[in-house]
Parts: C-alpha cells; sequence; structure tokens
C-alpha cells in the first residue's frame, strides 16, 4: 500500500467524541517507536496516526479528507480545542485485552470488522465494507486465519465503543517533516527561497518599468525620417537582465575538467547573443582531446592546438531593446544614485571607472536631413563608458537592474593568489559597457 486509507469518522451519540474506522495497521520493530511510527506515516502520506499494544507494537495510519481537516471542524479546532478522536479498533483492543472479533453493522448502512488479539489490533482487522456480503466473506476468511479468537456481541460492543474514553486511543495529527522542523530552521529555510525567489522576480518587473512604447509619427510625417527618432531606434541596449544571465552562464564554466583546466573566458557582444570562449590548457599528463571532446555541451564547438591546449567556443542569448522603448536616466540620476553605488561596491574591485559623457551624434545620412521647422526641442542623448576590474563575485554586487546601458565585453581570467582578499581573486573579471543618459 504506498498511501494510507481515508478514514472514515462517525460522531458518539450524546457525546463531542468521534469514532475513526478503517485504519491501516501496521507492526513496529525497534527501539525508537515513536520515530518508526513517524516515518512509517510520512512515507504513507497519512494526516493521523495511533501506537499502541503490547508486548507487540502496532500503529494505525489513516487519511483525513479535506472536507474534515479544513471544514467546520477544524474551525471549531482552532476557536476552542482539538477534537477527541478515538481510534475505534484500537479501543476496542483495550476494551476486550483478551482478544477477539465482531461484526457491526455502521450507523451510515456500512459494516465494519474489527479484531484484536493480546491488546494489539490485528492487520487483517479494521475494514470497512459497503455490503453485508463482502463483511461476512472477510469475517469467513478471519475466522480460518484466527479460529481461536471469539466473537463478540455487535450491540454490546457498539454501547462499549460509544461511551468509552482511553487516552491510548486518541488520534494524533502526525506532523509533516517541516512542521517537525525547529522554527529557526524554517526560518532560515525560508529566507533562503526568498533570495533565490524574489532577484529575477524583481529583474521582471523593473525591465517591464523601463520599457515603453516607442514614438509614433503623425501620419503626415510619415514620408519623412526624423533624424532624433532614428538614432533612438538604432541605438541598442541591452534589457536590464542581460548581464545577470551572462554572468551565470560564464559562472558554470568548470575551472578543471577531464584533467583540463580553465586559463580566460571572453564574451563578445552582438547584435542579439554573446559570442563566447573559453581557453583550457592541459593541466594533467592523463588529459586527452577525446576526454574534453565527450564533456562538451550541446551546441558548443571546440578547436584544439593539437596537444597542449583547446578553445570552446558558444553562444548565449541577450535581449536587445533600441533607447526608443526606454526611459534613459537623468544625468543628475546617473551621477547621485548610480554613481553613489558604484562608490560603495568600489572596495570589492580593483578598479571602477566611469568617464564623463559624451553626446552620441546623428549618423551623417540622418544629418544631411534638414530640421523640421516647427520640431519640439528634444533633450540630449549622452552616454559614459563604464569599465570595472575585480573578483568575478564582486560583479554580484552590480546595483541592479541598471536602466539604459549596452554591454560590450566581459572577460574572465584565471590568476591563482597567494592571500586572496576582498578585491583579490583566483577569477579577475573584467566587464565593459556604455551607460546612456539624457538631460
Amino acid at each position: 500500500m504506498n498511501r494510507a486509507p481515508y478514514f472514515l469518522l462517525i460522531d458518539c451519540p450524546g457525546t463531542e467524541r468521534k469514532l475513526a474506522f478503517g485504519l491501516h495497521w501496521l507492526v513496529l520493530i525497534g527501539s525508537d517507536v515513536s520515530g518508526l511510527a513517524r516515518a512509517r506515516g510520512r512515507r504513507l502520506r497519512a494526516t493521523h496516526v495511533v501506537v499502541g499494544g503490547s508486548p507487540a507494537t502496532v500503529a494505525g495510519y489513516g487519511r483525513a479528507r479535506s472536507a474534515w481537516r479544513r471544514g467546520p471542524h477544524a474551525t471549531a479546532s482552532r476557536r476552542r480545542r482539538a477534537p477527541h478522536v478515538q481510534a475505534a479498533a484500537q479501543l476496542y483492543a483495550l476494551l476486550y485485552p483478551e482478544g477477539g472479533l465482531c461484526l457491526i453493522p455502521l450507523p451510515e448502512g456500512r459494516y465494519w470488522l474489527a479484531a484484536a488479539q493480546d491488546g494489539s489490533v490485528l492487520s487483517q482487522a479494521d475494514k470497512v465494507f459497503a455490503t453485508h456480503s463482502e463483511a461476512l466473506h472477510a469475517r469467513a476468511r478471519l475466522r480460518e486465519q484466527r479460529p481461536a479468537l471469539p466473537e463478540h456481541d455487535a450491540d454490546s460492543v457498539w454501547a462499549a465503543l460509544s461511551h468509552a474514553v482511553e487516552p491510548g486511543a486518541r488520534l494524533a495529527v502526525l506532523p509533516s517533516r517541516w512542521a517537525a522542523m525547529p522554527f529557526a530552521l524554517r526560518f532560515f529555510l525560508i529566507c533562503v527561497g526568498l533570495s533565490a525567489a524574489v532577484p529575477p522576480l524583481w529583474h521582471g518587473l523593473s525591465a517591464q518599468r523601463f520599457l515603453r512604447e516607442p514614438e509614433s509619427l503623425a501620419p503626415e510625417a510619415a514620408g519623412r525620417v526624423d533624424p532624433y527618432l532614428a538614432m533612438l531606434e538604432g541605438t541598442p541596449t541591452h534589457a536590464p537582465d542581460a548581464l545577470f544571465r551572462l554572468l551565470a552562464a560564464v559562472g558554470r564554466l568548470p575551472i578543471q575538467v577531464q584533467g583540463w583546466a580553465l586559463r580566460q573566458a571572453q564574451c563578445d557582444a552582438g547584435s542579439r547573443t554573446w559570442s563566447c570562449s573559453a581557453r583550457y590548457v592541459r593541466a594533467h599528463p592523463l588529459a586527452t582531446n577525446q576526454l574534453l571532446h565527450a564533456r562538451l555541451p550541446a551546441g558548443w564547438q571546440v578547436s584544439f592546438k593539437p596537444l597542449d591546449a583547446a578553445t570552446l567556443s558558444w553562444r548565449v542569448a541577450a535581449d536587445v531593446v533600441p533607447l526608443a522603448r526606454l526611459t534613459l536616466p537623468t544625468a543628475l540620476r546617473v551621477d547621485t544614485e548610480l554613481v553613489a553605488a558604484l562608490q560603495r561596491m568600489q572596495p570589492a574591485f580593483v578598479s571602477v571607472a566611469l568617464d564623463a559623457a559624451v553626446a552620441v551624434p546623428l549618423l551623417s545620412s540622418q544629418a544631411a536631413d534638414p530640421p523640421e521647422p516647427l520640431a519640439p526641442a528634444r533633450p540630449p542623448v549622452r552616454r559614459r563608458a563604464l569599465r570595472l576590474s575585480g573578483p568575478l563575485r564582486s560583479l554580484a554586487l552590480l546595483p541592479g537592474p541598471l536602466p539604459a546601458v549596452r554591454w560590450s565585453r566581459l572577460a574572465l581570467h584565471v590568476q591563482p593568489q597567494l592571500q586572496p582578499s576582498l578585491a583579490a581573486s583566483t577569477l579577475v573579471a573584467e566587464l565593459h559597457g556604455e551607460l546612456y543618459e539624457q538631460e
């Protein structure tokens, strides 16, 4: 049985107690009975368990239906106290320690077969049947297996079950592994999950924030080319989260693979993709070209400097967005927010450089067109060269997502360090790009 069965709940007349019928019973062998009972219950995906029996220890497992777990009973238990539910088979075993069996018609028209011996519920018992004939066949099979068991009167057993209260028969909620963890550990795991899920969500929302629809030309101006709009449409930038995807791809490069050692890697920006390459050298006498080629990911290319080096080549997708679809930051925002962020992260880099802003020129063919006499004043667009050099891990400190940046190159060098520090690491990265702004 892969799962514990759903148990049947019946109210005891005139009381607030309930009886649970139809549990799955297993013998427990071991010193840690409680731990073994919980482990078996989780494998069976049980929601409730009861442990009893002496000298043989048995446990009954069952699942509560969702209508009972989250319905009015659950609401009542939260407001007052949990309902008192007893396992009917365990209660029967406690009331008749000498053992026996009985077949009882239940109020809902079904039939329940119970059997116990020496104070323990038998695994063949605690069965609920829809018809009387099925119940009689099951009782006959049980009597063949256990001919010494006496049979008790159904009415007297039902009366005893309805009025008896035994702490050892109470059905207990089986806590999940999550609920059984200490609160401090659960809080830590929640924080780890949030730290993994929030950054991608933030990058996606920020990308939607900065994207906007391009301006449309008036019908009468459709035949003319606006140099300013043409410059915005023809100047590509990277989507705010493109750099993080590139860093993740480069970060997955193995430092050592099949006796080959990484020496350097580089990714150059193209129109829609990054063209990446990585140089490996033989670092072990048993390293061969064949072993390295066998580990090559799908879609990658390799070229060998036959005996001692190899260059791997691959491409990484890059989302490109024209300036016309972005809300460019102002020069004041760059000088305050972005520069302040670069200043805070500067100790983690060998060098951080942001050049002075220069105007983005128009193409000569566009500049030759005469300007419209009544054209509104357009804010000039400028760009600044941004260069960073330092440990690869420090690039995770970049303020993101940056709204209007075109990255041009990411280079990675493996430089063993005698004494690593905050700004010194074996993996040294160089990142080049241009940041766009407007007045």
